[in-house]
């Protein structure tokens, strides 16, 4: 036997070590799966919370130039804002 033919049968990995290294790699890439979607809620989250303050912006100052909107905007909030901390914020 030549030695390059018996140097390549050492190195070759068994069906079970083959199967092993596979599941570690399987274990990585979920880990950077998780990782990934972690980082994409977060984001989503940071876009969610602009959109929310920007609107509430903009509704805040067009109750200062509409009277039957500022109305419905007030009622709005007594009714639906509940916890104590919060309804300070609006003086309600």
């Amino acid at each position: 036997m030549n030695r390059e033919v018996f140097a390549d049968m050492s190195t070759r990995k068994t069906p079970e070590q083959q199967l092993e290294e596979l599941r570690q790699k399987e274990a990585r890439l979920k880990a950077q799966i998780q990782k990934k979607a972690a980082q994409v809620r977060g984001a989503e989250r940071k876009k969610d919370t602009r959109r929310k303050i920007i609107a509430g912006a903009l509704a805040l100052e067009h109750m200062t130039h509409d009277a039957s909107f500022r109305t419905a905007m007030q009622r709005l909030l007594q009714e639906h804002i509940t916890r104590p901390e919060d309804r300070k914020l609006f003086d309600l």
